[in-house]
């Protein structure tokens, strides 16, 4: 049986509603919040909830959603003008962490999560996943929860790796020679590797291969670490997959086209986010729904470094009802909420979701067990993040990429395009 909520969370608002003082005030929750989010499959997913977290607390919610780029404006223009129009907004720290933390618009939460009363041991903190809660905190602040996680992960072709005897990839140079073999085995019929080439997204793959020569994006000073020979080796074997294996006109690819020529047949391996997991094995799209692997990037010299990116869920700094704002966060986030989520198809972050026998007997075929796997793999061990970390992130990504593309298209070496990077990345750290 699926776990409801309500049942569950009785106890604790009515306890809450006795005893809880939030940070900002003495008086009980109550009243109305308004919560900004994106359209998302974590908004469709929670959406049905609210009314049963309305019932149980008194507190009214009015869930507002829009377009990733016009909810990421309208929380923009908001904060900076220190609105209160909305209490708890959805936030992508590894795309606007930093700005917005340094920035004041974020309600600081460690001290909620650090109280017994605001954040009881039915809460289990401690629950949560270490790479998805720490890609949370922004210079060492929590400034949010974490909602939904994913990485990047290799979709393969099981049949063809079978047929032509490939080795599945146990280091991060090997897939390379996969990919080649793919290629050659079929007669070119089927590229070896659908991977991103689109500029401002290309970093979310290509940092796995960056992290797993052994080096960080910045250097201890904060300087930007690509003048090293390792950022050279990682950007030419991203560049030869694309370029040598990759479909043609690679550079304007990112997940959705990536996800399409593997459902169709038409390339051996995907490396792209966990996400994609429905995209290659949809029914009523997927040529090749029964032979779909998944498993980790492998390590590198350096170790196994995947990316992990997490949605997250924050307040306000400016809502003037944080204690209201509060207990829907912590609604949000809770072990039996994101449980019920997880029935729907959001990847929790949370450790207990995936040991829950009744959320493990929904993972019933080969496929969808290693999905489950490598994505607990990609949260133990992952970087949060998704690119060189700097306000700019949209200026960021797109350096990183374009230099890569660069290399990709066979316009500039590898070291060159190194050195253009940490150029580039420099000349925007010191007009920072």
């Amino acid at each position: 049986m699926r776990v409801k909520y309500p049942s569950i969370i009785i106890g604790v608002v009515l306890a809450g509603s006795m005893i809880l003082t939030g940070c900002g005030g003495e008086s009980s929750p109550s009243g109305s919040i308004t919560v900004l989010a994106q359209h998302h499959p974590w908004t469709t997913a929670i959406e049905p909830y609210i009314p049963e977290f309305e019932e149980e607390t008194g507190i009214d919610v009015d869930l507002q959603s829009f377009s990733e780029e016009q909810a990421r404006d309208k929380s923009l223009v908001t904060l900076q003008s220190r609105s209160s129009e909305f209490d708890v907004f959805m936030s992508l720290k590894s795309r606007e962490g930093l700005l917005y933390a340094q920035s004041g618009f974020y309600e600081p939460l460690d001290e909620y999560v650090d109280d017994p009363e605001l954040a009881p041991e039915s809460y289990r903190f401690e629950d949560f996943q270490a790479s998805p809660l720490e890609g949370e905190r922004v210079e060492g602040q929590l400034v949010g929860l974490p909602i939904i996680v994913e990485g990047p992960v290799i979709f393969y072709r099981k049949d063809l790796f079978g047929e032509y005897d490939i080795a599945p990839p146990e280091d991060i140079f090997e897939l390379v020679d996969a990919a080649r073999q793919i290629q050659e085995n079929t007669g070119g019929d089927v590229y070896g590797v659908a991977i991103r080439g689109l500029n401002t997204a290309l970093p979310y793959t290509f940092g796995p291969f960056f992290h797993n020569m052994g080096i960080e994006w910045l250097a201890e000073d904060g300087s930007p670490n690509f003048d090293t020979p390792e950022s050279a080796e990682a950007i030419d074997l991203y560049a030869t997959l694309a370029r040598e294996y990759g479909p043609p006109g690679v550079v304007s690819n990112s997940f959705t086209q990536s996800s399409a020529l593997f459902a169709q047949g038409r390339a051996g391996m995907e490396i792209d986010s966990s996400n994609e997991l429905q995209s290659v094995i949809d029914p009523e799209s997927s040529s090749v729904i029964d032979d779909v692997g998944v498993m980790p990037i492998p390590p590198g010299p350096g170790g196994n470094h995947p990316t992990v990116l997490q949605w997250g869920i924050s307040t306000s700094a400016f809502s003037e009802n944080k204690d209201a704002a509060w207990e829907f966060m912590k609604w949000a986030t809770s072990p039996e909420m994101q449980l019920n989520l997880a029935f729907d198809g959001i990847a929790s972050p949370r450790v207990s979701t995936w040991e829950d026998s009744e959320f493990r007997e929904t993972l019933d075929e080969p496929v969808k067990e290693e999905w489950a796997d490598t994505l607990n793999f990609v949260q133990e061990e992952g970087n949060p993040e998704v690119a060189p970390p700097g306000e700019d992130q949209p200026r960021i990504r797109e350096i990183v990429g374009n230099a890569i593309d660069n290399v990709i298209l066979g316009e500039t070496t590898a070291e060159e395009a190194a050195e253009e990077i940490q150029r580039e990345l420099g000349n925007l750290s010191g007009s920072e």
